[in-house]
């Protein structure tokens, strides 16, 4: 199930991931609690790490662990990344390139 895909920003990249308006939030384990740690898989090699998500005023960030795997993946402003959960309960990120 996609949870949510979006092409990112300087500040997404820099800061924090801020997701979309439409998310998917029923599909992320928040469970009445603001923050929580999602062991997301990235790229090919499934690499595992542990993203922390917040949600405060009603807006989802990834925060600690997102920008060290966007700065270590070289990410840039315009790439679209998108977050799937799997069959087996587990999260997957993907990424495709913004420049043509």
């Amino acid at each position: 199930m996609e949870i949510f895909n979006k092409q990112l920003t300087r500040v997404d990249i820099d800061r924090q991931l801020v997701l979309p308006n439409n998310t998917r939030r029923e599909a992320l384990p928040f469970q009445g609690t603001r923050d929580i740690v999602i062991p997301i898989t990235f790229g090919h090699d499934g690499v595992e790490v542990d993203v922390h998500c917040s949600c405060r005023e009603g807006r989802i960030a990834f925060t600690r662990g997102w920008v060290e795997i966007a700065r270590n993946l070289s990410f840039n402003a315009g790439d679209f990344v998108a977050l799937r959960r799997e069959d087996n309960r587990k999260y997957k990120m993907t990424v495709r390139s913004g420049s043509a």
